[in-house]
């Protein structure tokens, strides 16, 4: 379990995190939204060390995060940022840098570090990628790797910036449901996303956030029903019940409704 206690953070002399009380639980889904800026990809950063806390306490398991060194860090939580380099390699060897901070220098992979490489290919839907290069495939298919790539870490936590981004929705729905099943196995599962109905619909818990304040957290029930989305994002909020359960939506709250 990863906690953050009244964190504060930013870049150079400028506030982003104001004083940040959060959980991050195993065996849930974490969604972080907010509007653009509101400090969500610095939440995820600082929480894994990537950025210096001004204030408060990061502690993992109880243990505080400036104890830890960064191999420790990278034992506990995996990261997969927003933008991500894509090497000219294929999809196998990339996924075995998420061995890395299981090995000592020089580098030698071991028959364990190789079957966890195709465990979590298979569990990340990429097993079928694994002798391409990475290069030759499609913005969904990367994506999948990399997930395979931080599934290999082999961690108890898994912190994952805008995951969704430029996949189509079969890709993003195949992406939640990969959190759910990750978080299902017992794993504390962050995600930052835009697609509110998706955070809504796949999460087990929300935090809002909002000019670098966390406004509230709850259930995706507790979310809609206190209108907080409506006030931080200024959008009307929708539901249809269906046999798969609640299916929602979001509409402008200007005069010329889409």
């Amino acid at each position: 379990m990863i906690e953050l206690c009244g964190v504060r953070a930013g870049y150079h002399k400028r506030m982003v995190l104001r004083g940040i009380d959060l959980t991050f639980r195993p065996g849930e889904v974490l969604v972080l939204v907010g509007p653009n800026g509101c400090g969500k990809s610095t939440l995820l950063r600082t929480a894994l060390g990537l950025m210096p806390c001004w204030g408060g306490q990061i502690r993992y398991d109880g243990v505080p995060l400036e104890s830890l060194t960064p191999r420790q860090v990278a034992r506990q939580a995996a990261f997969l940022s927003q933008s991500r380099m894509v090497p000219s390699i294929t999809a196998r060897r990339m996924v075995l840098h998420g061995r890395f901070p299981h090995l000592s220098y020089p580098r030698h992979y071991r028959a364990e570090d190789y079957r966890a490489v195709w465990e979590a290919l298979e569990e990340a839907g990429a097993a079928g990628l694994a002798d391409r290069p990475v290069t030759e495939l499609s913005g969904g298919q990367r994506q999948m790797v990399y997930l395979a790539m931080a599934i290999a870490q082999q961690t108890p936590a898994i912190l994952m910036d805008e995951p969704t981004t430029f996949l189509d929705i079969a890709h993003q729905l195949g992406v939640m449901r990969l959190a759910r099943r990750l978080a299902g196995k017992g794993k504390a599962v962050v995600m930052v996303l835009h697609d509110l109905p998706l955070a809504l619909a796949g999460g087990h818990r929300l935090a809002v956030l909002s000019d670098g304040a966390l406004v509230r957290t709850g259930t995706p029930e507790e979310i809609y029903q206190s209108g907080v989305l409506e006030t931080v994002f200024g959008v009307r909020q929708g539901r249809a019940q269906t046999a798969d359960g609640w299916q929602y939506y979001c509409r402008s709250l200007e005069k010329e409704d889409i």
